[in-house]
């Protein structure tokens, strides 16, 4: 402990502890006070002395106490300022200049809070003089303080509160604001009156100082000194939730990188902090400009026109033709931005986000500084980044479409496809998303999906339908993946799915492609009782004779062979020739996309076992197709 502290503690007529700082309770609370020395208090007290009494303490340890009198309206004694320190009180000057170690320091207001007592270090702390005893308390405390001030003080003086804190900033006799906390106590009189109210503060400049530094590091980028990701993301949501419009721009530099691994990283943040300043040179005062990222920058705009922006953007790429000069270097280098809009575009960040992106790399892609957001322009890219998501956010379905047997029109099973309903773009086509899943990887779990879900519900209609065969399409890329089979043996054991009523379509391109790692797993397939069948047939380059050595049993014929199978005698040649080829090799033939009846008068006379298309049912979510079983069922059963 500093011997050279001060504290200050109010004590009651009869000994009690009303109120005091929090350097008398750590050091001096435990002090016995006997009634002697408590009566010298009183009667200096009531005749206005100020003379110092020494207290031996354990150790021999010696305490100083000094005591003045805090008096009521009618001049009644009401309680005692007691004052401690470890050496003795010589003179006032020096109590001053030994209190001016403190922190800490008392003051009591009077029942109209008019301030009537302050202590040394107090005095020497706030460099006030004994006249600030005569003078309101809000004269000394910085206007944008005062409600705060008036609401908890009204807590006490109002309301009779026991006791409350404030945090304010106190004007010195300097002019300028220190950050004091405050803790106020009222003492009562006899009828619950108000007399005085104690206040022990302490100064938290520098604690206002490390709070604010700590604000800045947490809201602001320290290399650049704009608002962070934090601040940013805190802003635009408080924008949303206030429902104000406002226009979103991703800025993204051009050559960062280059700039990194050509020069330095100094040269690559010299960089950032100009760029920095020269679009803060094209900011009007109610723009909001952030670093998010390495690289990634956002400016809120307010103004929503977009010709005003155009404007805005245009002169804002036009403050970058001019190069960068660093040190002996000649930095040229641009930016591309991307906007969308709130709300129109987007009603929550991360949407809005992901628009400006897709808009940003629009525009990088086409070499134009700037472009706006739009649905379908960035379509591709939006397929590219919601599709890993589409699965978790339950936006596929499937739709199943019949095969019906060419010989008795019997139902020989459906295939299972998938769709996909984005909440922004709508419909999305399998020809759109299955490129893009393949590409990234997320083929696969989408096709374990599909299995799964299809093997589930096929397996209900079973029940009534116990011949149905279930179709799936296999992506060559999956031929890759010798995992596969091990999880079709897993999703058939978990829906109890007959392995031999599932067949897999891949399509010709497709396992020619990969030929060698695709037959053993076809093989594995086919040893685990799942049919293979081959899809758009003719469409590639293989030949009977080849695919004879895989395990396949059946082919698809393409629809482009069977379109004009009725009007076009060699498209009617080759199918003829597919069918008793494939016949001879103990395989079964399925034309595809039929869609009229002499289609499929010709095709029963070319011995095809199987066909699908308009002409029996387009594809059917689950329920409609149920209804669409029953109904063939019905209608077949009444022309027997």
């Amino acid at each position: 402990m500093n011997r050279m502290r001060q504290a200050i503690a109010v004590m009651a007529p009869d000994g009690k502890i009303l109120g005091a700082d929090e350097h008398f309770f750590r050091h001096f609370y435990h002090l016995h006070v006997n009634r002697g020395l408590l009566k010298k208090f009183i009667y200096d007290a009531e005749h206005g002395r100020m003379i110092s009494y020494e207290i031996l303490k354990e150790e021999n340890e010696h305490v100083y106490v000094q005591a003045t009198a805090l008096c009521n309206k009618e001049g009644a004694l009401q309680a005692i300022i007691v004052t401690y320190q470890h050496e003795p009180f010589i003179d006032m000057r020096l109590t001053s200049s030994l209190s001016s170690m403190a922190s800490e320091f008392t003051f009591i207001l009077s029942s109209d809070g008019e301030i009537t007592y302050v202590s040394p270090s107090a005095q020497h702390v706030l460099k006030c003089a004994n006249e600030v005893c005569n003078h309101e308390l809000f004269s000394f405390v910085h206007h944008e303080d005062i409600p705060i001030l008036m609401e908890k003080l009204h807590t006490i003086y109002a309301i009779k509160e026991k006791e409350t804190t404030i945090e304010c900033r106190w004007r010195t006799r300097e002019g300028h604001f220190i950050w004091i906390y405050m803790h106020a106590q009222p003492l009562l009189n006899e009828k619950n009156e108000i007399e005085h109210v104690i206040v022990v503060a302490k100064d938290i400049t520098k604690w206002k100082c490390c709070e604010e530094a700590l604000a800045k590091l947490k809201n602001f980028d320290s290399l650049t000194d704009i608002p962070n990701r934090f601040y940013f993301e805190t802003y635009v949501q408080h924008m949303i939730q206030q429902k104000k419009p406002f226009a979103l721009c991703y800025i993204d530099f051009d050559k960062i990188k280059w700039i990194n691994d050509r020069f330095s990283y100094q040269a690559g943040d010299f960089f950032l902090q100009e760029s920095v300043r020269r679009i803060q040179k094209h900011l009007q005062q109610e723009d909001f400009f952030a670093r998010i990222g390495g690289d990634e920058f956002v400016i809120v705009l307010h103004d929503v026109n977009k010709e005003t922006i155009v404007a805005r953007m245009e002169y804002l790429l036009q403050s970058f033709v001019e190069p960068f000069r660093y040190k002996k270097h000649v930095i040229q280098s641009g930016l591309s931005i991307g906007l969308t809009f709130f709300p129109q575009d987007g009603t929550d960040l991360d949407t809005l986000l992901k628009q400006a992106d897709q808009a940003l790399c629009y525009a990088k892609e086409r070499g134009k500084g700037y472009h706006f957001y739009h649905p379908q322009q960035n379509r591709k890219t939006m397929i590219e980044q919601e599709l890993p998501l589409a699965l978790l956010n339950n936006q596929f379905y499937l739709c199943y479409q019949p095969k019906v047997s060419l010989d008795n029109k019997a139902i020989m099973g459906v295939e299972a496809l998938m769709r996909w309903t984005h909440p922004t773009l709508g419909a999305i086509s399998p020809l759109e998303f299955i490129s893009i899943a393949e590409k990234n990887g997320f083929i696969f779990e989408i096709t374990t999906w599909v299995l799964k879900e299809a093997c589930r519900q096929v397996k209900q209609w079973q029940a009534h339908f116990p011949t149905l065969k279930l179709a799936v399409n296999l992506s060559p890329f999956l031929l890759n993946r010798k995992e596969f089979v091990m999880h079709v043996k897993n999703i058939l054991q978990e829906t109890q799915f007959p392995p031999n009523y599932l067949i897999l379509e891949i399509t010709e391109s497709g396992l020619m492609e990969n030929i060698e790692t695709g037959k053993h797993i076809l093989t594995e397939l086919k040893q685990i009782g799942i049919q293979v069948a081959i899809d758009d047939f003719g469409t590639g380059f293989s030949s009977l004779a080849y695919i004879r050595n895989l395990p396949v049993s059946l082919l698809k014929i393409d629809r482009s062979f069977i379109r004009d199978i009725t009007d076009n005698s060699k498209d009617a040649t080759i199918v003829d020739t597919i069918i008793h080829l494939a016949k001879s090799l103990d395989l079964q033939v399925l034309a595809e996309g039929v869609e009229r009846d002499e289609q499929v008068s010709l095709l029963q006379k070319m011995d095809c076992d199987f066909a699908q298309g308009f002409y029996f049912s387009q594809s059917l979510e689950a329920e409609k197709l149920l209804q669409w079983l029953e109904q063939h069922n019905q209608s077949k059963e009444a022309l027997h």
